[in-house]
């Protein structure tokens, strides 16, 4: 997998730095000094660690720096993922009512909501963290020599760039927004400046790291450099009109075209893309990493690391494969105990005998008679019972493992098809998301979408249906939609269990915040109002990301489309990037988010209802415009 020494220095420890335990309240929302706590001037390369390790986990060694709030909802992954993804048609969080519950669900938000204060807190804890590494290095507080200065001010220009990320989400989130740069004194409370104005101070600082980077420079793996700057300067044109009023297409696209200059090549398909859309979310992401070189596709152009050891949290791709599952209504199956040698060390497949009424047995050799003596009375008892023969009768077979279901349970899944030990039964998915993909069937159960493949839904037991948002009613208010998996996958997509880790409560993989997929489709979007590029460009964008999805030969049009409007692409941008942070975001700039379409919950209603204007924004955390000058944001 990783070599974690390699990443971010010692990443279990370098929160040390800035004496993480005990440093935020309530409003300073940011860590003291690192003087007041410990000599850092010989340690550089730690306290700058310390940035990423604040983008990966929530805390040092798993504490987590915003008080009174749990760490794991505050993680930077998670917190966005509640911000961009729960209130949308994609999913619903079905526990925690006071916090979540139809109202955030819905989209209706109010100012005393815990999950505001989460990504609130997040995104200004990671901002002062790179506005005081700048003003570190600006200030000599660290011995440097020559080349230590040099590392320095490419350090910097890395702490730039994932301020621009915070600020984007800020930008998304607030239109009076608290704004800190290196400028601003760590403790001191931010400015509060207007949407334009920080979306013009934010995109010149991006503009200006760009500029310094000049040629293509590949960055160490899980570090940013060129590719992410371009592609967060990319993000946020995408949004300008939303952000300063004025739409900048022409922007947007040129920074997606310098992007897929540099990446959209080699490949099975020759443009950049993973050859299986699978392989880009389990265990081994890692090697599709601009900079990690492990594959000769670099899709992933920024990732937050993980790992199931080093680096674990409850965020990431983890969060986003326990949120969604669990173990319901599902065992292995025992096994009808046999001693006939020709079972013995037989595949699966030869085991399984069918009869004629169609039952399935699985036959399970044993060689020692006392063993299979026990075995055998087991079974027996099981097959004996009107409650537990279905333990003795094969439903499925996945990853060369037989199970038995339940016919008493609503729903089947096992966290073994995942390769993770937890399952938190958090989520499921609306039905109107379910729609936008192409079923076989009218009972939306299986797909030739390859995107879908992960899912549980009716031919599982699951009801497509959004009967309500109630957390003991999983299994029959929703499909399951996990895109993530703890397997190592090889560049096909069947899964290589000789490379996945170990079946753990941890997940192996990296969570990829941006792609090269999303730069396509970016792109293709500015292309659509007029940004530059050509119709047949964006078509040809679109396809290469439908070809992989239902893993067609290169070159093949078996799901190529001849022409592409902008719902098509609006869809298959919801199809391609579900769970990555940007639906609430595309819903608003596409002025599909108050009115024009509704989804189930939305409004608190389980029909769905239009959502008030002021909705578009989230109100500053109560607990932050308490101790205050802070004006709330508009309609709040």
């Amino acid at each position: 997998m990783k070599t974690l020494n390699k990443i971010f220095l010692s990443l279990g420890i370098a929160g040390a730095a800035f004496g993480f335990s005990s440093c935020v309240g309530d409003l300073d929302l940011q860590p003291r000094d690192p003087s007041e706590n410990t000599d850092v001037s010989n340690d550089m390369d730690r306290v700058f660690a310390d940035i990423y390790l604040q983008f990966s986990t929530y805390g040092a060694n798993g504490s987590s720096p915003v008080s009174g709030f749990d760490g794991g909802m505050a993680a930077f992954e998670r917190a966005m993922f509640i911000a961009e993804e729960i209130p949308t048609d994609e999913a619903s969080w079905l526990w925690d009512p006071a916090d979540y519950g139809a109202a955030y669900n819905g989209g209706i938000f109010n100012a005393g909501q815990g999950c505001l204060y989460g990504f609130y807190s997040r995104l200004m804890i990671n901002i002062t963290l790179c506005n005081k590494f700048i003003q570190d290095v600006n200030d000599g507080v660290f011995n440097l020599d020559a080349e230590g200065q040099k590392k320095a001010e490419e350090y910097k220009r890395q702490a730039k760039v994932l301020w621009g990320a915070c600020y984007y989400y800020m930008l998304s989130f607030y239109d009076r927004v608290p704004y800190a740069d290196e400028s601003t004194p760590v403790g001191a409370l931010p400015t509060q400046l207007s949407r334009k104005e920080v979306y013009e101070r934010v995109t010149s600082q991006l503009e200006a790291v760009v500029a310094e980077y000049g040629a293509a420079q590949t960055p160490y793996y899980g570090f940013v450099g060129l590719d992410a700057a371009e592609s967060i300067l990319a993000k946020i044109y995408l949004n300008a009109e939303v952000f300063s009023g004025t739409a900048a297409w022409d922007k947007c696209y040129a920074h997606c075209k310098n992007v897929i200059n540099r990446l959209g090549k080699g490949g099975y398909y020759g443009n950049g893309l993973v050859r299986s859309y699978n392989a880009l979310f389990g265990a081994n992401n890692d090697k599709y990493v601009v900079g990690n070189g492990g594959s000769d596709v670099n899709e992933i152009i920024w990732t937050i690391v993980g790992n199931e050891v080093n680096l674990t949290s409850f965020s990431g791709a983890g969060f986003l494969q326990a949120g969604w599952i669990g173990t319901n209504g599902v065992e292995r199956t025992m096994g009808k105990p046999t001693m006939d040698v020709k079972y013995q060390n037989a595949p699966l497949a030869d085991c399984v005998i069918t009869d004629a009424e169609g039952v399935q047995t699985y036959y399970a050799y044993y060689a020692d008679q006392e063993a299979f003596a026990a075995a055998e009375a087991a079974y027996n008892e099981a097959a004996g019972s009107n409650k537990t023969v279905w333990k003795t009768q094969i439903s499925e077979i996945s990853n060369g493992v037989a199970y038995s279901f339940d016919p008493t349970q609503t729903g089947y899944v096992a966290q073994d098809w995942y390769n993770l030990n937890a399952g938190w039964k958090c989520m499921v998915a609306r039905k109107s998301f379910v729609r936008k993909f192409e079923w076989d069937d009218v009972q939306m159960s299986q797909s030739s979408d390859r995107r879908v493949s992960l899912w549980q839904t009716s031919k599982h037991g699951f009801s497509v249906e959004n009967i309500s948002l109630v957390g003991d009613d999983w299994g029959k208010n929703g499909y399951l939609c996990p895109k993530y998996s703890n397997w190592a996958y090889n560049e096909d997509g069947t899964i290589n269990e000789e490379q996945s880790p170990t079946n753990i409560s941890s997940a192996a993989g990296d969570y990829a915040v941006i792609r090269l997929a999303e730069i396509y489709l970016t792109a293709a979007e500015a292309i659509l109002n007029g940004g530059g590029g050509s119709q047949a460009e964006a078509l040809q964008y679109v396809n290469w990301i439908r070809e992989r999805a239902y893993a067609d030969a290169p070159g093949s049009t078996d799901h190529h489309w001849t022409s592409l409007s902008m719902q098509d692409l609006r869809d298959e941008r919801c199809r391609e990037l579900y769970q990555e942070n940007v639906r609430r975001s595309d819903l608003i700039r596409w002025n599909q988010w108050c009115t024009g379409y509704t989804w189930e919950w939305k409004g608190g209603v389980a029909s769905g209802t239009n959502i008030p204007e002021r909705s578009k924004l989230y109100p500053i955390p109560s607990r932050v415009m308490a101790a205050s000058n802070f004006q709330q944001t508009t309609g709040y």
